[in-house]
């Protein structure tokens, strides 16, 4: 007898099951530019760019990192300032700039904005020659960087002096025997002592100045031909004085400037109203004082409108004359300010040259030596040339 047979079980494999797929990782970020990765741990750079970590900075060519770089020049402190304008010049050295147009009148405003930067300041001042070096590697040289640079010429120290005929030497500047710096020198600029004002009236009298010259610097090269004529010289010699290869055309103006006051200058050697000088030898104790002209009348004493204290002066202002009584009538005239000329009425005074040291605090009358008295106003005294020395010829 047969049973019930068991069901029969069957067992079915399963696929295992799939495992979640892990993504690939992400690629990794493009390295910054090396113009940027080269100043990224710069203090400058850390306060007022983006972070540059890879993933987060903006791509940005080289025009868009010196724009950048541009709008922090503003926010930053001068000697923050100095350290962009070392920067820029980095790059323009290893990569060249873009866009030297830009950074031009970046540069300009920077020194012409308020509070604007100060020579007597170690680190304002080494922004102006840090920006003023950069001007001159940029090769920008056009009438507005001319003026620039003159009106840091006129307020500048020596240091600045220098650096400003260099970076005109460099851009072509003839050898100018120093008549740029006299001619910036006899501008009236002490008109603007004070003047909250005064670097930009310094820069519209030079915009004024570079005007004019190069009008008749215009006019001359238009009858250069006659020019040559009148001065016996051939045109390419007159074009070399004022030009050479590389000149830049706004400082052919200046050597133009330069030309025609050496030209003057010749002009008065050969008409003999040379001044003439003192014969060698000749000792002379009353030497003439030189004319003075009105542009080299600049001031005396303080250099704006003041009033005179009397504990501020010293004990020598007790022991000189009162001003002659016709100079009352001109007090107002120095109370509200200077004038171009200052004539003074004063007594005569009577000076002793030869007093010994031992007798100058009390003189009597009957030992003193017989008084010279200097009544021109116009001469000099110079005891060194009222004695004989060894090497004198008695005969």
């Amino acid at each position: 007898m047969v049973g019930p047979s068991k069901p029969v079980k069957k067992f079915v494999s399963r696929p295992a099951p799939k495992k979640a797929e892990t993504p690939p990782p992400p690629p990794p970020p493009d390295p910054l530019p090396e113009y940027i990765v080269l100043f990224q741990d710069e203090p400058w750079f850390r306060a007022y760019l983006p972070d540059p970590n890879p993933r987060t900075f903006p791509k940005a060519s080289l025009t868009q990192f010196l724009q950048m770089i541009l709008e922090a020049l503003p926010k930053a402190a001068f000697h923050v300032k100095a350290e962009i304008c070392q920067a820029i010049g980095l790059i323009h050295t290893q990569y060249g700039i873009p866009i030297p147009t830009d950074v031009k009148i970046a540069l300009l405003q920077g020194l012409n904005e308020y509070p604007l930067p100060r020579v007597a300041l170690p680190d304002e001042k080494q922004f102006i020659l840090d920006a003023l070096k950069l001007l001159q590697k940029l090769n920008v040289m056009d009438e507005s960087v001319l003026a620039e640079l003159l009106s840091q010429f006129i307020d500048g120290d020596d240091s600045i002096r220098q650096l400003v005929v260099a970076l005109l030497t460099a851009r072509g500047l003839m050898n100018q025997d120093t008549y740029l710096q006299t001619e910036l020198d006899s501008w009236e600029t002490w008109k603007l002592e004070g003047d909250p004002r005064r670097k930009s009236k310094l820069i519209e009298m030079a915009e004024e100045w570079t005007r004019e010259w190069k009008q008749r610097y215009n006019e001359f090269i238009a009858n250069v031909g006659n020019e040559a004529k009148k001065s016996g010289k051939t045109v390419s010699e007159i074009m070399s004085m004022l030009s050479s290869p590389g000149t830049s055309p706004i400082v052919s103006i200046v050597n133009f400037f330069i030309y025609k006051c050496r030209e003057k200058e010749e002009m008065l050697l050969k008409s003999g109203s040379e001044p003439k000088k003192t014969g060698e030898g000749v000792r002379n104790a009353v030497i003439s004082m030189p004319a003075i002209k009105k542009s080299n009348l600049m001031r005396l004493g303080e250099s704006h409108v003041s009033k005179c204290y009397p504990e501020r002066e010293s004990t020598l202002s007790r022991l000189l004359p009162q001003l002659d009584p016709r100079t009352q009538s001109r007090i107002n005239i120095l109370l509200n300010g200077f004038t171009t000329y200052v004539n003074l009425a004063l007594k005569p005074i009577n000076i002793n040259p030869f007093a010994k040291p031992e007798n100058k605090a009390a003189l009597k009358e009957k030992t003193r030596p017989k008084s010279l008295n200097l009544l021109s106003p116009f001469k000099y005294f110079i005891p060194e040339l009222a004695t004989l020395s060894i090497t004198d010829n008695l005969n």
